[in-house]
């Protein structure tokens, strides 16, 4: 959908991230209402004040092209989905439950004000240098995928959407709960609890079948942890 560039705010010499969004292509009326929403969800998210998500410091639109974009908080490390595709990606039961925990009370802060991300998954948790994790793309992951429609589809990314999401049913903050969960099972297990060689029969999987417990998958796990895909959550008797 667009481009994230390292840029350096000039009046106060700070280092950021600008996000473009690219609307080629998109049909006037769809434009038109995309930008209304783009503008909206990004003052929404840009009122988050918590140390697990992103900051966004501005919102505007390219003069020439007209492109929206968002300034936001430079973060210096790597994306969990990096880090997940590392030889050594597995780190230990505390710091995958630690780095949960992190990413609940983020998303705690974030549904206390009404907003919901729609779009959680590896490549929107940012890690930074010192091992914590803060959510990325709040209000425009929401536009870019989850909550934009092309030929009647409904856009996401199958593997960590919520069954209700994939319907196409209203949302909640339990959804990005159950994306949650769906992230910690290959962080603590090394493989995504739903899987398939295609978008559609990733989805049946996720609406139809449970997972394979993550204690199966390593028996040195604690028992306490199980995941539950028919309730949206994760429950992790060990915290």
């Amino acid at each position: 959908m667009g481009v994230v560039y390292k840029a350096r705010d000039p009046k106060i010499n700070r280092v950021v991230a600008v996000e473009t969004v690219s609307l080629a292509g998109q049909p006037p009326e769809e434009e038109r209402e995309y930008r209304e929403r783009f503008f909206r969800e990004a003052e929404a998210a840009g009122r988050f004040s918590h140390p697990g998500i992103v900051t966004i410091f501005d919102v505007g639109e390219e003069p020439d092209a007209r492109a929206p974009y968002i300034v936001m908080e430079y973060v210096g490390g790597q994306s969990l989905e990096k880090r997940l595709t590392r030889d050594d990606h597995k780190p230990p039961v505390e710091t995958a439950l630690q780095l949960t925990l992190e990413l609940a009370e983020a998303l705690d802060c974030a549904h206390s004000q009404g907003v919901v991300h729609r779009d959680l998954k590896p490549a929107n948790i940012l890690l930074t240098k010192d091992g914590h994790a803060k959510i990325a793309d709040f209000g425009v992951a929401k536009l870019n995928l989850a909550n934009h429609t092309l030929a009647g589809r409904a856009m996401g990314t199958p593997a960590y959407m919520s069954p209700e999401q994939l319907h196409g049913d209203a949302v909640d903050g339990r959804s990005d709960l159950f994306s949650l969960g769906v992230i910690l099972y290959p962080v603590l297990t090394g493989y995504r609890p739903f899987q398939g060689n295609s978008a559609i029969t990733v989805s049946f999987k996720v609406v139809n079948h449970d997972p394979i417990p993550a204690t199966l998958l390593d028996t040195e796990l604690p028992q306490g942890l199980v995941f539950d895909g028919r309730a949206s959550a994760i429950h992790a008797a060990a915290w």
